[in-house]
């Protein structure tokens, strides 16, 4: 979704710079850079990186005194945080803007940009009140800039990435008011009922979803709206007087393919359903056509990474698609010997691009970055059988030998824990997990063939079972995902297929 967003943004710069006025010391220049930087960004609404970012540098070294410059170094810093992940290389880029271009038509946008910057960094007290600053800067010093909505909605996504929920729900509100025809109110708006689900207000939430739709019917944002306003009927409206779930009658996968020892599933962000087996990962379109089978032999685990690659890992190496394999290696402790990370059941990505590697062996959660660098021990004194990240980087760790779930901050403090029985369930052998966009947590247990779901505050919402002898039973999952719309997408050993609940 953020890739959606960045290709929006690199259509609202274009219209952030068209006010600033066109004339230079050289008309000539200034038509060209301005050919040039509109080549970028039809690349880069293609997905053609690299293309693009050539144009865009071009305008920057060639053409600097032209008044599409600043525009070209904000596409640039926004690649960098919001593709590359590369947090450094985005900063240098929009210090740049702003030493350079102070006045300039991007400069609005280059402080938000600041703002986001310094909450990627960190989400300690100083982090945030030096994102919030950033973003309060826009309206005070470009009033009548286009950018003010989206500093409020960041400000907005701030606060509730640190979860002062209420002061966030203030923030979206204002920018639906001032700017209820923009992108930025139609995101405030969807960020809003994100937070009225994180304070135990789900059902208020509705309302506003059905109105995104009503206003923006066209608009991606819309078909977000209806996903989350299915979800959130399906968990806090349905039950208990109707079942959360009901099989949807879909499967992906032919029983005949005999797929063995399942390691996972994953839906990426066009719908693709990714399944890891014994032979390597199978993909399907959205529609369960099998597209291909990437080789590669007992894979323990696999993601998409942060430029929509699949990596694999095998042992102790983390495969790339288009990359150099990466061997996953503990530095030597004191007097002792480098330990590579044979047993590795499963991988995950925070924000920033950081990697957290579940070491079987060691007993302990590993956090190293994109480049495959050790560095630290993320989570100690738990046997790791899977992982689970939401946009908050709360990080849920499925401990094989307590059969609980252990749940943690992004620099690895104790949120909560939900223990092997509890008010309304007991896991008997879980053996999955999963967030949805609100922070709902999902649980697969296997024991008792049940998916748990808990609230944001990890209370028990729902439990869905099915009967053994009604249409899509499973009495021997193995691993589960959720698409964007909370539908289950759950392994059976017993059918061979991956079965879908909805």
């Amino acid at each position: 979704m953020m890739k959606t967003h960045l290709l929006r943004l690199a259509a609202a710069s274009i219209a952030l710079v068209a006010t600033v006025s066109a004339q230079s010391n050289a008309p000539r220049d200034e038509e060209f850079a301005r050919r040039q930087y509109e080549s970028g960004v039809s690349f880069l609404q293609n997905k053609r990186y690299t293309e693009a970012m050539k144009d865009f540098q071009a305008v920057v070294d060639s053409f600097p005194k032209t008044s599409i410059a600043d525009a070209a170094l904000l596409q640039i810093a926004m690649y960098q945080l919001d593709v590359a992940h590369s947090v450094a290389s985005a900063q240098a880029a929009n210090e740049k803007l702003l030493k350079e271009y102070p006045d300039g038509g991007a400069a609005p946008m280059a402080y938000v940009l600041a703002g986001r910057l310094a909450m990627t960094k960190g989400r300690a007290p100083s982090d945030v009140e030096t994102a919030l600053a950033s973003f309060e800067r826009v309206p005070r010093l470009f009033p009548g800039s286009e950018a003010v909505g989206a500093a409020g909605f960041y400000a907005g996504d701030a606060l509730q990435l640190v979860r002062r929920n209420d002061e966030a729900l203030e923030r979206f509100r204002r920018v639906s008011m001032e700017y209820p025809r923009s992108m930025w109110a139609v995101r405030a708006m969807l960020a809003a009922a994100v937070s009225l689900v994180q304070t135990d207000r789900a059902t208020r939430a509705l309302d506003d979803l059905q109105r995104i739709r009503q206003r923006f019917p066209a608009s991606p944002e819309a078909a977000e709206a209806l996903n989350y306003n299915t979800i959130i009927y399906r968990l806090y409206v349905r039950p208990p007087a109707q079942p959360p779930y009901t099989f949807s009658g879909r499967y992906v996968g032919n029983e005949a393919a005999k797929f063995k020892d399942v390691v996972g599933i994953d839906i990426d962000e066009t719908g693709r359903v990714l399944l890891g087996h014994k032979q390597g990962i199978s993909i399907f379109d959205s529609r369960a056509a099998l597209i291909k089978t990437v080789p590669v032999e007992e894979p323990s685990a696999f993601f998409v990474d942060e430029r929509g690659r699949l990596a694999m890992v095998r042992k102790d190496v983390v495969i790339t698609e288009g990359a150099e394999a990466t061997t996953i290696v503990l530095p030597a402790a004191a007097g002792g010997k480098p330990r590579q990370v044979e047993e590795i059941p499963s991988i995950v990505m925070l924000s920033n691009g950081d990697r957290l590697i579940a070491d079987r062996k060691g007993k302990m959660v590993l956090r190293f970055s994109p480049a495959g660098k050790f560095l630290r021990n993320f989570a100690t004194g738990l046997n790791p059988e899977r992982l689970a990240v939401n946009r908050w980087d709360d990080v849920a760790m499925l401990d094989k030998d307590s059969k609980s779930v252990v749940v943690v901050d992004r620099e690895g403090k104790p949120l909560a824990k939900i223990p092997a029985k509890g008010t309304g369930y007991e896991l008997d052998n879980p053996i999955d997990v999963a967030f949805d966009p609100f922070g709902d947590l999902y649980v697969l247990d296997r024991g008792k063939p049940s998916v748990h779901v808990f609230s944001p505050k990890y209370r028990l919402l729902t439990t869905m079972t099915m009967p053994e002898k009604d249409p899509g039973a499973f009495q021997k999952p193995q691993a589960f995902a959720l698409d964007a719309a909370g539908r289950i997408y759950l392994f059976d050993d017993r059918s061979q297929r991956i079965q879908v609940y909805q």
